[in-house]
């Protein structure tokens, strides 16, 4: 197989939102309402101006907490920003806009649950077709031909092959003399667990970002191991500022919402890089490597989910890395995370290196650990959360690769 393949999902929503306007059904001189307050009714207002439409009634939820707390978040933003409020799209919950029945209502639906919202919607009187319409399922048949007649992983098999891709990494900075620590979700199960916390399916670690460059120019790729990601040969469909080591015997499908990956199961290896000293300094360039991120997803909304906006901001991106040298900085981190600034800490955190046992291994700890994992989980990240959040936080499938 292929290393990887992205399938864009704001793509599909634009495709489907053309499939519609070239039947006639999306015009200007008759209004929309788009159902869902989620990331695909937020992408078919911004494709619909793309394409010169501005027929959008409002937008409307079955969720009325959200809609009440969404309407108070806009009047705030206007109170403070705005003179008036006229331009800005209604937020109505289902009830308020389609009960009662309204003939003339057409509604547009760009959802993976598409089966339950369309259920909701006849139970009160509207067609298929009639009233509303299916922009898009997201269903894709190639990428099910992928999945056909694989047998999936268990959580044991995917920690296994994610140890297994450890222990490869392991040997290989070793043998060319490269720093590298386990971080994040690992490195707290090390710690805490001394190997992987129970229910997580995914191994990270970091190098400082001269040792990554070296990593990747050195790697030794063979039949069952191979990169994906910044700095490597396949990075232009990513946006992540990361790379992956690869099993490839293995085959994953992970799901953000915007688009789909598919690529062998495989371990995060992040750069590490140096930070400014000052705290205002290190705070404005978090903010603009931020702003940078809303750019590449700005642009990809904009170019209505073309997957290959991604490549152009490449070497922007190479810039924030090569910005300050890790041995010379005070702070140091990793950017394009979900920890923003928490994901950074004084570089005495990586003046000495641990052996720490994980799980049947031993892998690489930095010696101020607790630093670093009390800026991710806070104070008491030594202790076992409650059964309710003791989930995974992605929303993969994972499958070995011979059927």
């Amino acid at each position: 197989m292929e290393k990887y393949y992205v399938k864009s999902l704001i793509g599909e929503v634009a495709e489907g939102l053309d499939r519609l306007i070239g039947q006639g059904i999306i015009k200007n001189d008759r209004s929309v309402i788009l159902y869902g307050l989620d990331r695909y009714s937020y992408a078919m207002r911004t494709i619909l101006s793309n394409k010169g439409m501005n027929n959008i009634e409002c937008y409307i939820s079955d969720d009325e907490a959200s809609v009440i707390a969404i309407n108070q978040d806009i009047k705030n933003f206007a109170c403070r920003y705005l003179n008036h409020t006229s331009d800005l799209i209604k937020i109505a919950t289902v009830s308020e806009r389609l009960m009662p029945f309204d003939d003339n209502a057409r509604i547009l639906i760009a959802s993976e649950s598409y089966a339950l919202e369309k259920k909701k919607l006849e139970k009160l009187g509207y067609k298929e077709n009639i009233h509303f319409y299916k922009v898009c399922d997201f269903f894709d048949e190639n990428i099910e031909n992928m999945f056909r007649n694989k047998q999936r992983m268990s959580l044991k098999e995917i920690q296994l092959v994610g140890k297994e891709l450890l222990l490869y990494v392991d040997k290989l900075c070793e043998k060319y003399n490269l720093r590298y620590w386990v971080c994040g979700g690992t490195l707290l199960g090390a710690v805490r667990h001394k190997g992987f916390i129970p229910w997580d399916d995914d191994v990270d670690i970091f190098l400082p970002w001269n040792d990554y460059k070296k990593f990747i120019e050195v790697f030794e790729e063979n039949e069952r191991f191979s990169m994906l990601g910044m700095g490597t040969s396949q990075v232009s469909e990513f946006s992540d500022a990361f790379a992956k080591v690869l099993d490839m015997r293995t085959l994953l499908c992970e799901n953000i919402g915007t688009v789909k990956k598919i690529n062998p199961v495989g371990l995060d290896v992040f750069p590490l890089i140096g930070l400014p000293g000052d705290d205002k300094e290190r705070h404005l360039f978090f903010t603009e490597y931020k702003e940078l991120n809303r750019s590449i997803w700005q642009d990809f909304y904009a170019e209505n989910g073309d997957k290959n906006v991604f490549a152009k901001y490449y070497e922007v991106q190479r810039e924030y890395l090569d910005k300050y040298d890790f041995d010379k900085s005070d702070y140091v981190g990793v950017i394009g995370t979900a920890y923003g600034e928490r994901d950074c800490t004084s570089v005495s955190v990586y003046s000495s290196t641990l052996r720490l046992p994980f799980e049947d291994i031993e892998v690489n700890v930095p010696m101020g650990y607790r630093e670093y994992l009390e800026n991710l989980y806070g104070r008491d990240w030594e202790e076992i959360p409650d059964e309710s959040r003791r989930v995974t936080h992605h929303n993969v499938c994972a499958y070995w690769a011979q059927d």
